[in-house]
């Protein structure tokens, strides 16, 4: 299976949201060989509670690495289309060597599980023949704003933000005749770049929820306080915060410059 093939299994002309689907991995997928099928996996405990996709929802997994792949897939299984938003650069190979000529620079976020459960899925996916309706499940990493350290002259700095302009409007997704959120989080709250996504879309007519607490996990309301400089004024500063290196249009990742060097 070609990058291309893949790509198009994840992002079909044929639905509405692959017009948001992130072709930054998929560029990339060579890297990670040819995947072997992934090991079973315990499904998530919300899954039990998730909506049915005929319930007018839209579902966002915000979840560290492949996690979010793998349970997207479990989703998929229901009937939901799978968005990968994955903007963040892999880490560089030996064909593309960082500028001390380590074939194996350090990344800030690793995106190695990601590419891997991508091309893994490709088959399953493929396989499922969604239907060109069928509702979207977008993905993100959690991790894509790194561990919080300070990263090293030489280092691959792949942090990346998720903007509003990263999903479609809440008119659209009424418009498709989506009324309700599904969100799925490994701690309490959206990350604070989620947040703006969310608190547009309740603006807009939507309502959020989220599985509720263990054992039960039933679905109960989520709660998105306005963020602080909420509107694009924020969300325009986060895309040009010097803590995400853009790489032209491709996605972000960058060489952390030697500031003796005047980079």
């Amino acid at each position: 299976m070609t990058k291309l093939d893949a790509f198009a299994i994840w992002a079909p002309a044929e639905s509405p949201w692959s017009r948001w689907a992130k072709p930054v991995l998929f560029a990339h997928l060579d890297q990670v060989g040819q995947a072997e099928p992934p090991a079973p996996a315990e499904p998530p405990e919300w899954l039990e509670t998730a909506p049915d996709p005929q319930a007018h929802f839209v579902a966002v997994l915000d979840l560290p690495g492949a996690e979010g792949v793998t349970a997207g897939l479990a989703l998929a299984r229901r009937g939901y289309r799978p968005v990968p938003l994955y903007n963040a650069l892999p880490r560089p190979t030996p064909h593309n060597p960082g500028p001390t000529g380590s074939a194996a620079p350090r990344a800030a976020v690793d995106m190695t599980p990601v590419l891997a459960a991508l091309r893994a899925g490709s088959a399953e996916l493929g396989a499922l023949n969604l239907p060109a309706g069928a509702p979207p499940v977008f993905l993100l990493d959690s991790r894509r704003g790194g561990d919080g350290r300070k990263l090293s002259p030489g280092e691959f700095d792949n942090r990346s933000v998720s903007l509003t302009t990263d999903f479609p409007s809440a008119n659209f997704l009424l418009a498709h005749g989506l009324t309700r959120a599904f969100v799925v989080k490994t701690d309490t709250g959206p990350e604070s770049d989620l947040a703006h996504t969310l608190r547009r879309w309740r603006e807009g007519g939507l309502t959020l929820h989220r599985p509720g607490p263990p054992p039960s996990h039933q679905l109960e309301a989520m709660p998105v306080p306005r963020p602080r400089w909420f509107g694009a004024m924020f969300q325009r500063f986060l895309a040009r915060w010097n803590f995400t290196r853009r790489h032209g249009q491709e996605g972000y990742g960058d060489w952390v410059p030697d500031q003796a060097a005047g980079g």
